[in-house]
């Protein structure tokens, strides 16, 4: 069960910055996840993919004309209030490309952990109906909380938070970071599948399908076989013919079983998993045949 948020972030700096920078956001504070406390058994390939996931698309917003900056911002604010204009302002942004996508997708994710970290499903779907527009530039955004456990704030952020040492009282609090767990990862695999095959390079890179934390690079299984593409199904196939831990062969056969219902390629690789020397993936790969899988979104 989801910790309710104790935080309420206060930003003190506006949506358009210096600089666009990756993950950018604002949310509560969550307790460890699983994943955060089992870090500590392979902190060295964690942390390869922390600092190379994404690390290359910072945009400077420097680049925006004013009147740019002035659009990008009236398209926010349609977002916000839900005007449906938005929609019609998001495609013309992103059609002009440049840094408005980047912006766009950092304002997006933003609103999309603090949509998580409420449990708002109607809000991470409408961020998800807004990604699937902006496509590629909006996908290493949403696969760095499946790499990270704390994802940085491009700048600090004050916060007012409950005093620990008496309940019925707030503090103010600086937060260089958000911590991630494992319920905000499923979030983040959802909207990356509805990012669709531009989000399936970032999805089956080493990355991500194999670097990540361990629930990260099993939701992005699912997310691959929910896009479900030839480069997608190509993609679990081969995690499910590489991987050591059995884990992420059955989340590989969860994919393939997802995938299958829309690429018959998906069939054969199932098949060869239902021969696998773990009786728990022999099992899943003969529910995904018999098309009776469960996913957790």
């Amino acid at each position: 069960m989801r910790v309710p948020p104790i935080v309420t972030v206060c930003l003190l700096v506006p949506a358009l910055g210096l600089v666009a920078v990756l993950c950018g956001c604002s949310g509560g504070a969550r307790k460890p996840s699983a994943d955060q406390n089992a870090a500590q058994a392979g902190p060295e390939k964690a942390d390869r993919a922390q600092k190379t996931l994404g690390d290359d698309r910072r945009v400077a917003v420097s680049e925006l004309s004013p009147a740019d900056k002035q659009e990008i911002a009236r398209a926010w604010r349609q977002f916000q209030t839900h005007s449906p204009l938005w929609r019609i302002s998001l495609r013309s942004l992103v059609e002009r490309g440049g840094a408005a996508p980047y912006v766009l997708s950092e304002n997006l994710f933003r609103h999309f952990f603090k949509a998580s970290t409420r449990n708002d499903k109607a809000e991470i779907d409408r961020v998800a109906s807004s990604v699937r527009v902006i496509g590629e530039p909006a996908a290493a955004y949403f696969a760095k909380p499946l790499v990270e456990d704390l994802v940085p704030l491009g700048k600090p952020v004050v916060a007012e938070v409950t005093n620990p040492e008496n309940p019925e009282e707030r503090i103010k609090k600086t937060f260089h970071h958000f911590q991630i767990d494992d319920l905000t990862r499923r979030d983040a695999a959802r909207v990356l599948a509805a990012i669709g095959p531009p989000a399936v390079p970032t999805l089956a890179s080493d990355k991500v399908l194999r670097l990540a934390r361990p629930s990260g690079r099993r939701y992005a299984a699912i997310a691959l076989g929910k896009i479900g593409d030839d480069a997608a199904v190509a993609a679990l196939a081969g995690l499910l013919e590489t991987a050591t831990d059995w884990q992420d062969r059955a989340a590989a056969v969860k994919g393939l079983g997802a995938a299958l219902e829309k690429n018959p390629s998906a069939r054969a690789p199932l098949e060869r998993a239902a021969q696998d020397q773990d009786a728990f993936v022999r099992k899943k790969a003969g529910e995904a045949l018999a098309g009776r899988m469960r996913l957790p979104f």
